[in-house]
């Protein structure tokens, strides 16, 4: 987890600042955050579709599965990426913004979404 997200880490909050913070991050870990799944696609199955780019991921092949994007979703590895700066998620934590499999983002993108950067530190 990042520091910006933790209260622990903030230590000029006053305590309306340290509620929302908290309830932030709470809210965050629980309604969004996960981390990819990478597996082959049984050999004997018809493939899949790509949720990114739409293209073909045939038997046999490595997916990624994202459960909090969407149950039975999956992208090739290189498509696994933020919609915003296109970082790959592929063994980092996502966020699903919103429902739909749409809209994965990384970290510091799904923050920027959800509340301002402090323009002094740069912290949500």
């Amino acid at each position: 987890p990042s520091r910006p997200s933790q209260p622990q880490f903030c230590h000029d909050l006053d305590e309306v600042e340290r509620r929302e913070l908290k309830l932030f991050a709470e809210r965050r870990k629980r309604e969004n955050l996960g981390q990819g799944s990478v597996r082959a696609l049984p050999p004997s199955s018809a493939g899949a579709v790509c949720q990114q780019c739409g293209g073909p991921i045939p038997g046999g092949s490595l997916a990624v599965f994202a459960a909090r994007a969407g149950l039975g979703l999956c992208w090739h590895p290189r498509c696994f990426q933020c919609q915003q700066c296109r970082q790959p998620l592929v063994d980092l934590l996502y966020f699903s913004a919103g429902r739909g499999p749409a809209r994965l983002l990384c970290g510091r993108h799904h923050g920027d979404s959800e509340r301002q950067r402090c323009p002094g530190c740069d912290e949500v």
